[in-house]
């Protein structure tokens, strides 16, 4: 099935704000986001995605991961690229799944540290926290506007990634339950 938007249900936060961030894999050219920690709890369920772009969706409808295979050298740069300001915390569900869009138009900033996902001319009305280094932008009727990551580092192998992804688990295995103290 192909999206015309992205409906998103959004209402009032019931988490503290998601660890998020991008890392460009360089022997990839390809750009990974993590959204909050990964876990038992916490795993891939479903997907929107367009031929450049994936977004990884859990059971209860949280974005988790965001993969985009554009090599950067090809992004094209907005000399005034400026991500949106008051930002707003919300509990964000994708109600969308197993769909593909368009591919959305992309600007990044000069340093290519940061990139902006467009989608369908969406009039953005309203901005919001996914996670620490990524946004997104809404219209009046919750449709998704835009995907902003703030934050993009670079890596090889995956080893910024898998620290990152250590420092949100806190050292915890991502296969063992805490023990319940009674």
């Amino acid at each position: 099935m192909s999206l015309d938007s992205i409906t998103l249900r959004i209402s009032a936060p019931t988490e503290p704000l998601a660890p998020g961030r991008g890392f460009y894999q360089l022997e990839e050219d390809t750009l990974f986001v993590q959204i909050g920690e990964f876990s038992s709890e916490h795993k891939f369920y479903s997907y929107i995605e367009s031929d450049s772009l994936r977004l990884d969706i859990d059971k209860s409808g949280h974005l988790i991961f965001l993969e985009h295979n554009i090599p950067r050298r090809q992004w094209p740069v907005d000399e005034n690229f400026s991500p949106p300001t008051n930002l707003k915390s919300a509990d964000i569900r994708w109600t969308d799944f197993r769909a593909r869009v368009g591919n959305p138009f992309i600007v990044t900033n000069k340093k290519r540290t940061r990139i902006c996902f467009r989608f369908n001319n969406i009039s953005a009305q309203f901005s919001f926290y996914l996670a620490e280094s990524v946004f997104i932008q809404v219209d009046k009727e919750n449709h998704l506007a835009a995907i902003w990551i703030n934050d993009i580092t670079d890596d090889i192998g995956g080893k910024e990634i898998a620290a990152f992804r250590k420092k949100v688990r806190g050292g915890k295995s991502f296969f063992k339950k805490p023990v319940a103290i009674k």
